[in-house]
Order: structure tokens, then sequence, then C-alpha cells
């Protein structure tokens, strides 16, 4: 496991329990990416299956993310914060600078599969090519490809 140098900001996730997909998902999408840590369920641990991901910490893209599967009843944590009342949105949204456009093609692909396309594929004023889509697991993602570099001079 490579040393990661602590970053000031770091996008957090909090899945209902697909974490572990997710994970595995993203991380194959980019590369510099990479799990870090991950903490799993007991078989002491009230409200969990052993071995479930409660915790992880990967990169992607040699950027720092930090993810959950929500504490369910009577899981320590689960009276901290009204969990079942929360959910990803749109209005928050990953954005992927892509180097090219089979990089694009490839990500748009893995993001959009059993997920939801918000902007399809286009040229957008503000991009030669873009899409905007939420995945599977209900997160946002918004996917350019600049102008420059759909031209050959990124």
């Amino acid at each position: 496991m490579a040393a990661h140098a602590r970053q000031k900001l770091t996008t957090f996730l909090a899945f209902k329990e697909d974490a572990e997909e997710a994970v595995e998902l993203y991380t194959s999408l980019f590369d510099d990416s990479e799990v870090v840590r991950v903490i799993r369920a007991t078989a002491d641990e009230p409200g969990w299956k052993e071995g479930t991901l409660q915790h992880a910490v990967f990169t992607l893209a040699g950027q720092a993310f930090m993810c959950i599967n929500m504490p369910r009843p009577p899981a320590r944590g689960h009276d901290h914060a009204p969990w079942d009342s929360y959910a990803f949105t749109p209005a928050t949204a990953v954005y992927v600078q892509c180097d090219s456009a089979a990089e694009f093609d490839r990500v748009f692909a893995a993001l959009a599969e059993g997920g939801e396309v918000i902007m399809p594929v286009g040229t957008y004023g503000f991009s030669a090519k873009f899409a905007w889509v939420n995945d599977r697991f209900g997160v946002s993602w918004r996917i350019n490809l600049s102008e420059s570099t759909a031209n050959g001079r990124g």
C-alpha cells in the first residue's frame, strides 16, 4: 500500500449498502486508483453481517475519497443521523476530465450501465464532448472531453 499525502478536502460518499461494489467499479475505471484502507464488520457487531465493508479510503486518479455503508439498526452509529432519509443527488457530482475520446467512451459506458443518463453524450457550448450520468449506485458524474483534447491539442 503506497503512502499518500494527506489531502485537505476529500469527497465522502455514504452508500445504503453497496459501497464495496461501487469502490471496485470506480477504482477499475481510472489510472492511479487503489483501495487504501477498508474497515469491515466483525462477527460480534450488531446490525452488520460479518465482513461487510463499513468504511473505505480509496483513490481515483490520485485523488482521495472516503465512503461508508450507512449503519442499519441496531448498528453502532445508526442513532447519529436519519440515515434512511439520505440519498445522493445530481446537484453534487464528480467531475471527470478525460484525456482521450477512448477514455471518455469507456468511463461513460461503465458509469451509465444500469444508471440514468441526465445529459446524453454531446457537443455542448462549454465542451466538445460531455455527458452527465447518475451511476447505478446513485452517484452523479459529469464526464468531459475538452475541445483541445478532442481536436488533438491536449
